[in-house]
């Protein structure tokens, strides 16, 4: 969810935004109204102008189910701490202090709750496109996160230690690159670049071909030879200790140059 500032630079920069609502944030008369005209039917919209932005809202029976299969679990635990006051750790999101020492459960958060299952709410500037296609853009999210579980744990990109600009930038440049790259191999392939890395394990040359110039360039790989004393495992766990970062194809291939 963006601040109200940073929703008015990203204004004043000319850039469009499509992020989650906090449908906690809402008043209960807005809430009411959204349920309402929603009425637990999905393939429907809610919209309305807010200082945010124009917020949509949809329906979901899978999460009408998961939102109220977690509060069934909440106000069990809640009623539990209510009855055991003396064991009360930390206090359950429903749970309301009455008096001193004296507990119930918050009803007023119940109904706000119950009226917010299985909505959901985005906020966005765009005005010319439909309300479907913003929500399914905002669903498509999923792919920049596997983006970076890709490049922090498949490529193996190290963290910006950097200080100068330019090295920062040079870093970034270095990752995004290799992720096109692993994402290239995958729609070629059919194969996930983790698939790919365990299959061309044991592959010693790689020749890598510039198709601009028709240039052929070949990559020896040195096997990682144990010292004396160092457990002889030939798995991937035995290199990963001694990965350096390089150029592209160390990235993309972290076992050469061993």
């Amino acid at each position: 969810m963006l601040s109200r500032d940073n929703v008015d630079d990203i204004r004043q920069a000319g850039l469009s935004y499509i992020v989650g609502a906090r449908l906690g944030n809402l008043s209960s008369d807005l809430l009411k109204k959204i349920s309402t005209q929603l009425n637990q039917t999905e393939g429907i919209y809610f919209t309305t102008e807010t200082p945010h932005g124009k917020l949509i809202c949809d329906y979901s029976k899978r999460r009408a189910h998961k939102d109220r299969s977690d509060r069934k679990k909440q106000v069990l635990r809640a009623q539990d701490q209510i009855a055991h006051p003396t064991k009360m750790k930390r206090r359950s999101r429903f749970v309301l202090e009455k008096t001193q020492a004296t507990f119930g459960l918050n009803q007023a958060l119940l109904e706000q709750d119950e009226l917010r299952e299985g909505i959901k709410g985005y906020y966005t500037n765009l005005e010319d496109l439909p309300e479907n296609l913003i929500v399914s853009r905002y669903k498509d999210l999923w792919h920049l996160e596997k983006s970076f579980r890709i490049a922090k744990s498949d490529l193996m990109a190290r963290p910006i230690f950097h200080r100068k600009r330019e090295s920062i930038e040079t870093h970034l440049v270095v990752v995004f690159v290799s992720l096109c790259l692993a994402k290239s191999i995958e729609l070629k392939t059919g194969y996930s670049i983790k698939k790919v890395k365990d299959m061309i394990w044991d592959i010693l040359d790689i020749e890598f071909i510039d198709v601009l110039t028709n240039k052929k360039f070949l990559k020896r790989m040195r096997r990682h030879q144990p010292s004396d004393g160092e457990p002889n495992e030939n798995t991937r766990k035995a290199h990963t200790k001694r990965i350096k970062s390089g150029w592209i194809a160390r990235l993309l291939f972290p076992w050469q140059g061993r």
